[in-house]
């Protein structure tokens, strides 16, 4: 390791924007995509790493030539990184060999968090870590607002709150329910509060693509690919917002490197797709024949058809208190470089993870595991549900 003292370490931004060919006042606005690799490797704390989007952040930055460094329990994913250095640990009971790393003299330029739920874990990180790192990127949401009344909303709208009583009371990401937003707000204070001026606070919207076992987004891709008819909701105008997980981790890395600072909604801009937009996707990716049936919200709604939980990624806007949704401002994000691919580079991608992926798990924990793994990740509307839904919609007076 360097023996540069940490106080050194942690003044080197502005010969750090030099050596990057990007000047100074750019970490706030930079201007492009990043292409190739980086004129200058990083060392790079990833905390977490091992589930969906993680991964694509830590391939993201070894394509950008960076050194990246694990911080995790060592559980879920194994196998993912073997080459990778790993530093062993649980953020919620057992920081003590990444303390150990630092009081070592462990340096890194950034840390980049996907997994931060708790705020008082967030302020037990940053008790760790704020003089090891120059720089640290949250991964937040853009469930962190009040509501989504409001058109075009951008990141300085009322955030979401949260009963103090209520919020000490959760102690895990598995706790957080219904305060999901307002938890996450808080985590964004605990760590500005931690490094103030050194944190980037990026707020994606439903996170698509390669990797997703959520059982959301994945539906449009599965169904598209099934044949017959399906059922595409209210309108094909109606405005919806995603970012695929391989956009999001370009501009997460490119946030670690150019240090960009506050808050930034990471989603695809508004008016970029629509809900037909994602349905003709679908049927064209999955060319199987296809055929969409446009069925109004409100018919949907009375046989108990679900915007989001049944219908991925959509929400009437005629639902009172989601008027704004899908149309959030991300000006913020794209000019400081973030990139959205087309529709059907998500889609293709997502269907192709589908399709590979269960026969994988089949070979590796059995048909019944494989089956079920395909119907979680499937999700939305469930066959029998659909084919009511069409019946009394063909049979409507």
């Amino acid at each position: 390791m360097t023996t540069r003292t940490r106080r050194e370490f942690l003044g080197e931004s502005a010969a750090f924007a030099a050596a990057m060919g990007v000047a100074p006042m750019a970490f706030a606005q930079g201007k492009a995509a990043m292409t190739g690799r980086a004129s200058k490797p990083l060392d790079l704390l990833m905390l977490g790493g091992t589930g969906f989007l993680g991964p694509h952040i830590v391939w993201r930055a070894q394509e950008r030539g960076h050194n990246v460094t694990l911080f995790n329990r060592g559980q879920t994913g194994p196998d993912l990184f073997p080459d990778l250095e790993l530093i062993e640990g649980d953020r919620y009971t057992d920081l003590s060999h990444l303390k150990s790393a630092v009081e070592e003299g462990r340096i890194w330029h950034g840390a980049i968090d996907t997994f931060a739920y708790v705020p008082s874990v967030v302020t037990d990180m940053m008790g760790v870590i704020r003089d090891a790192v120059q720089h640290y990127t949250l991964v937040s949401t853009v469930s962190v607002y009040a509501d989504f009344g409001t058109v075009g909303a951008d990141e300085s709208a009322p955030l979401a709150e949260v009963p103090d009583d209520v919020a000490a009371g959760i102690k895990s990401h598995r706790e957080v329910n219904e305060h999901y937003g307002a938890m996450k707000a808080r985590c964004e204070k605990a760590g500005e509060d931690g490094m103030p001026g050194r944190i980037a606070n990026v707020r994606p919207g439903l996170i698509v693509g390669p990797r997703d076992t959520t059982g959301r987004f994945t539906y449009w891709a599965v169904r598209g690919s099934e044949g017959g008819t399906m059922i595409a909701p209210g309108d094909p105008k109606d405005p919806i917002q995603v970012i695929d997980v391989r956009d999001l981790a370009d501009f997460i890395v490119l946030a670690f490197e150019r240090k960009l600072s506050g808050a930034y909604n990471a989603i695809s801009p508004a008016g970029m797709f629509t809900i037909g937009d994602v349905v003709e996707s679908a049927i064209r990716v999955g060319d199987a024949g296809t055929e969409a049936e446009w069925i109004d919200a409100d018919f949907l709604a009375a046989h108990g058809v679900n915007g989001w939980q049944h219908m991925p990624a959509w929400i009437s806007q005629s639902t009172p208190g989601y008027e704004g949704f899908g149309t959030n401002n991300c000006e913020k994000a794209t000019k400081a470089g973030m990139t959205i691919r087309p529709m059907d580079e998500t889609m293709r991608a997502t269907l192709e993870y589908y399709r590979t992926r269960g026969p994988e798990l089949v070979a590796e924990r059995g048909e019944e595991f494989g089956a079920q793994w395909r119907q979680s990740v499937r999700g939305g509307l469930p066959k029998e549900l659909e084919s009511q839904v069409l019946e009394a919609w063909n049979n409507r007076g």
